[in-house]
């Protein structure tokens, strides 16, 4: 006998029902996996048509707890903050599904459109030679601009969360894994922080920062100077995090 499960499908979407329905079926039967780490990502086929299908770790026995009556779970922040970020900032997003068990939350699932990216910004970041490399830097720092801009704070903002595609004479990007989040209006400190996780060189940052800096009507110096303060600061604090935890 399956668990009990609530869903919610985008209303463009209901045709899907059926592999709404069926989703621990196609998603065991997809072919490709994409990430698989603490939770799991896939490729999954289903009527002609590619989508990503995000399966979450179950949690905790407190989580489970808290995600069932307390607070929403991270697939359905994951399409909540999907379907208010829209199409433009990351993939469109279908659906989202909470399994229980014995009353609390267990398994989860959050489905979107699969983008055809090109790359994710790492080996950018990695490699000082990749083509275009000063080019996309500057065009993502006007994406990040907009984002902040629009009161959008992407709190896992990492390299493998930027999802990039050369369309025409421009970049595309796109974020993913966006159920931590916060919507405000930014603070300085806020935006220049929100660089940190990217973990890069002086010099890389500073192609960044200098372009970031003119949108902004900053100081190039001053602020190339704060955001690397705050870089070092999270590098410190993820040495000290990884060193507790044995790694």
């Amino acid at each position: 006998m399956k668990n009990p499960m609530k869903f919610q499908l985008h209303s463009d979407y209901s045709h899907l029902s059926p592999f709404i329905n069926n989703i621990e079926t196609h998603f065991q039967d997809a072919s490709q996996i994409l990430h698989a780490e603490r939770n799991e990502i896939r490729r999954v086929e289903f009527d002609g048509q590619d989508y990503v299908v995000k399966s979450f770790k179950i949690p905790n026995i407190i989580n489970r707890f808290a995600y069932r009556y307390l607070r929403a779970s991270k697939a359905k922040r994951s399409y909540d903050y999907s379907f208010r970020l829209g199409a433009d900032l990351c993939p469109q997003p279908i659906a989202y599904i909470e399994q229980f068990q014995y009353g609390l939350l267990a398994r989860s699932y959050y489905i979107s459109h699969h983008f055809n990216y090109d790359f994710t910004i790492r080996p950018l970041l990695d490699d000082t030679e990749f083509v275009d490399r000063r080019e996309i830097l500057q065009q993502f720092s006007e994406f990040t601009y907009q984002l902040h801009q629009k009161g959008i704070l992407h709190r896992d903002y990492s390299p493998g969360n930027i999802l990039i595609k050369k369309q025409a004479d421009r970049y595309t990007f796109k974020i993913i894994d966006v159920n931590r989040m916060q919507f405000k209006t930014l603070s300085l400190d806020d935006r220049l922080t929100n660089f940190s996780r990217l973990m890069v060189d002086d010099a890389t940052m500073k192609i960044m920062l200098d372009c970031y800096a003119q949108l902004i009507g900053e100081s190039k110096h001053e602020i190339v100077n704060a955001a690397l303060n705050y870089r070092n600061k999270f590098v410190r604090r993820r040495a000290l995090k990884n060193k507790l935890r044995g790694r």
